[in-house]
């Protein structure tokens, strides 16, 4: 593959020799792949649904970082 960019190398390879931890979570029925961040927050990695419309939700958004212990309340604010 080669990739053209005008970045220096170190830019565009940084990082990539970290191992990243992923976790499967079930939001309001709803299953998640994220990247835990801190022992509160993580950041979306995938949205696995067969619903089209949980991945056209900007809550939902991979990049997005959410709250892993959250009260019902704002859960139903994600959904």
């Amino acid at each position: 593959m080669i990739l053209y960019t005008v970045l220096p190398i170190e830019t565009v390879l940084e990082g990539l020799g970290q191992e990243r931890k992923f976790v499967d979570i079930q939001l309001k029925g709803l299953s998640l792949t994220v990247e835990p961040i801190s022992m509160e927050e993580a950041v979306i990695v995938r949205v696995i649904s067969t619903d089209p419309s949980h991945y056209l939700n900007p809550r939902l958004a991979p990049g997005r970082k959410i709250r892993l212990f959250q009260s019902s309340s704002l859960i139903s604010d994600v959904l």
